[in-house]
């Protein structure tokens, strides 16, 4: 059967050839005679494809008859493709080279069996395909230094360092580093490194403030270590800081600035200022550099409260009786607003909230000098507590302060009548009644309304001489409250006497005559 088999095999061959021939005899022919040759009438040459690198590996080195990969009794030598192969190269046929998506690969898009150059690396990487780049640098070293298509793992990268000895990255010192890999892909200028920092360094995350969104503005290739303060100065130049000259610490920028979030510097002050609790309810916020500027004049420790707050004064010891600090009533770092009340205003005005802590009313500054520290009321209107006495006190008794002292209210000696009325309190009423209370009040609503005649201690039957004639029962004909009783010629012939005008003309007295007691 074998014999019979191998008898069939080269008939089949033989015909094969002969069929060869006939084709080749015909295209003789046609060019002879000046004709077209159609292409598919032009018949491959075993010749061009017994010399192709496939063949002369499987034919002539390794021996393999030609049944082993084509079934030329079936289809003859048509090319039977890369199934074939699995049968030896199971192996290389689990781990091969698969292209992608674009251009799929099988064993013949390597491995030629045709008559044409072999196929290299370089023929389909020399543009790119899919994510794969086109080969760029070290497309001249051979592939297989670092690339085996039918081994697994089928990259084993070559020590960069054996080429590039003059680079030592430190940045290789980390766990997990694949070396130069870590930043450089083996077919790409070097330069596209710069960008594949936050392929690892995905902290800080979020936008980088301008000029910092560039790693290699801080760092050098190939050494990685930040510059510290001298990278800063680098390009923010040396800017003066707050209270450097005394604050060592103010002078080193990455003391403060974090290098990935440098604007989120105010929240580093409380990591060394512990002792400071800021409390500042017109921002919301505390804030350190809202009062304090970090680069400004470095002998400037805070900045004035009234630069925020220009509507309460124009400066800061002119909002309250114009010559107080703000500081005076408001603790550093603690700007709540401060409670008005005695003990607050105690610090300045010692000895007013003493004599206003003896009167109930008094006792609460605001009740009289308003709630708003930075404008108080200098001379408040008492009455708007006491409101009978402000509206029954005479004319001239307004000033409650003219007899009363303003904080304790307290009468002292500046409330004698005396110190008004000094020819009234000569009169000698006030010596026979004892007090001006006897008739007159200062104010409501107790005491004498209004003074009281004249009768109500002077009774008429009980006046002598003149005074019991009739026309001098009315006793302001010739008494006022507060002088002597007139008797001159003037006042008796003037108005009621008029025709005793010549009546002893020496006499300037009536009383000498007319007594009245």
């Amino acid at each position: 059967m074998k014999k019979r088999a191998r008898i069939f095999s080269a008939l089949a061959l033989a015909i094969a050839l002969v069929i060869a021939g006939g084709a080749a005899f015909l295209v003789r022919i046609l060019r002879s005679h000046h004709a077209t040759v159609p292409p598919e009438l032009v018949p491959p040459q075993w010749e061009q494809f017994k010399t192709s690198a496939g063949h002369r590996k499987h034919v002539d080195e390794e021996g393999l008859a030609c049944k082993e990969c084509h079934d030329y009794e079936k289809v003859g030598f048509k090319s039977p493709g890369a199934a074939p192969c699995a049968r030896c190269h199971e192996k290389q046929k689990t781990f091969t080279h698969a292209g992608d998506v674009e251009m799929k690969t099988d064993c013949l898009s390597c491995h030629a069996f045709a008559p044409k150059e072999p196929a290299t690396c370089i023929s389909c990487h020399a543009a790119p395909h899919g994510k794969s780049n086109a080969i760029g640098i070290h497309k001249d070293i051979a592939c297989t230094t670092c690339h085996h298509p039918h081994e697994d793992p089928p990259l084993t990268p070559k020590d960069c360092t054996s080429c590039h000895a003059q680079l030592t990255p430190e940045h290789a010192n980390h766990a997990e580093s694949k070396g130069c890999l870590d930043c450089h892909r083996a077919h790409e200028p070097g330069v596209f490194a710069k960008t594949t920092c936050s392929s690892c360094h995905t902290t800080p995350a979020g936008p980088r403030p301008a000029s910092h969104d560039s790693c290699l503005s801080c760092h050098k290739p190939h050494e990685f270590v930040a510059g510290g303060e001298k990278a800063c100065i680098g390009c923010h130049g040396n800017k003066p800081t707050l209270a450097s000259p005394a604050v060592i610490a103010h002078s080193d920028c990455v003391n403060c600035h974090t290098p990935h979030a440098p604007t989120k510097a105010p929240a580093s002050c409380p990591a060394c200022h512990t002792d400071k609790h800021t409390s500042h309810p017109i921002i919301g916020t505390s804030s350190c550099t809202t009062c304090h500027a970090p680069h400004g004049d470095p002998n400037r420790v805070a900045a004035d409260c009234t630069g925020c707050h220009a509507k309460v004064a124009t400066g800061d010891t002119t909002a309250h009786a114009g010559g107080v600090a703000c500081t005076g009533c408001h603790k550093p770092h603690d700007f709540r607003k401060p409670v008005m009340a005695s003990s607050l205003c105690n610090g300045c005005h010692a000895q007013k909230t003493a004599l206003a802590a003896m009167n109930v009313g008094h006792a609460n500054c605001t009740r009289c000098h308003g709630s708003d520290a930075h404008h108080p009321i200098a001379a408040p209107t008492c009455g708007s507590c006491h409101t009978k006495e402000q509206s029954t006190a005479p004319i001239g008794h307004q000033a409650c302060n003219q007899c009363h002292e303003s904080h304790s209210g307290a009468r002292g000696q500046q409330a004698a009548c005396s110190n008004c009325h000094k020819h009234e309190a000569a009169d000698p009423h006030v010596a026979k009644a004892g007090t001006c209370t006897t008739c007159h009040r200062p104010h409501g609503p107790t005491g004498i309304a209004s003074p009281p005649t004249c009768t109500q201690c002077h009774a008429p039957a009980k006046l002598h001489g003149v005074h019991m004639s009739t026309g001098h029962q009315t006793c302001s004909t010739c008494h006022t409250p507060h002088q002597p009783p007139r008797s001159d010629r003037t006042t008796c012939t003037g108005t009621c006497h008029t025709n005793k005008k010549t009546h002893e003309p020496q006499a300037t007295q009536c009383n000498g005559c007319h007594v009245f007691k």
